[in-house]
């Protein structure tokens, strides 16, 4: 599952959650808009090499961290 496509399959799961949202139907897909976009803006800097556990493979963490977040819809700061 890409990334932007988790993004939408969790609103629409919020979006379900929402008592009223029979009535916000109309502004639905741009509120759906806006949860992917943030998802897209936001960026997070995983640690450098040397802020990892010496017994930990930096690579392997940090590949695993970056996938991890991706598949969550955020972006990873290179």
């Amino acid at each position: 599952m890409q990334h932007t496509d988790k993004a939408i399959a969790e609103f629409e799961a919020w979006w379900d959650r929402q008592p009223h949202r029979k009535q916000f139907e109309d502004v639905k897909d741009q509120m759906r808009n806006v949860w992917r976009a943030s998802r897209q803006e936001a960026v997070i800097e995983l640690p450098g090499d040397r802020e990892l556990s010496a017994s930990d493979d930096p690579w392997s963490v940090r590949d695993w961290c970056g996938y991890a977040i991706e598949a969550a819809g955020f972006k990873v700061k290179e």
